[in-house]
């Protein structure tokens, strides 16, 4: 049963179009100043059935598709590729990963079924020196895989785009959490500016 950090079930910053997006609890990476410090612990989150999320992503109207975030969604490997499954087989929504592992590294301990069920999946680790405002990556290193047919004419436009957006959501214990990429220095800029608002 997947341990999960967060949902938000109305996103338009990490994928094409409306989506559904999962953050999963925990990561084995050491990223300096991941941008999503309380997703990478190994405790924390909530435990659902992949029949609990797949119902909360189909009561949702109007989505194009369903995006995994973390943490690391591959440190889930089972139950991921056990939702990812049941959507594409059920749905016409596509479906997009993060990872922090290189998708060659991927297929060498997994096997490359899970592609077949994978539209986009952004793999590497994020490196702060490299973050140079790219397009749905936190840093250049990091590298869009397009795995269906689905989205090739966009390649190019993202490979090349700086175009970053971010949005928030408020989780049920009035927490506000960030969403999306935002560009190099933006999270301390806006918390100075928080305390400034409250002081």
């Amino acid at each position: 049963m997947p341990k999960i950090q967060n949902f938000s079930n109305e996103v338009y910053v990490l994928g094409p179009g409306k989506r559904f997006v999962i953050w999963y609890q925990g990561c084995l990476k050491d990223c300096k100043n991941c941008i999503n410090q309380d997703g990478r612990k190994l405790e924390g989150g909530i435990f659902y059935s992949n029949e609990e999320i797949f119902e909360l992503i189909t009561k949702q109207k109007d989505l194009i598709g369903v995006t995994l975030s973390g943490g690391e969604p591959f440190i889930q490997f089972d139950d991921v590729f056990e939702l990812i499954k049941k959507i594409k087989r059920n749905t016409d929504l596509d479906i997009m990963i993060y990872t922090g592992y290189m998708l060659d590294e991927l297929i060498k301990k997994y096997g490359s079924e899970f592609c077949k069920y994978v539209d986009i999946l952004i793999d590497g680790e994020y490196i702060e020196e490299l973050d140079h405002g790219e397009e749905l990556r936190g840093s250049s290193n990091q590298k869009i895989h397009f795995l269906s047919n689905k989205y090739k004419k966009a390649v190019l436009k993202l490979e090349e785009s700086q175009k970053r957006e971010i949005q928030f959501d408020i989780l049920g214990n009035n927490e506000l959490f960030m969403i999306g990429i935002p560009p190099k220095g933006f999270y301390e800029k806006f918390l100075k500016e928080l305390k400034k608002e409250i002081i």
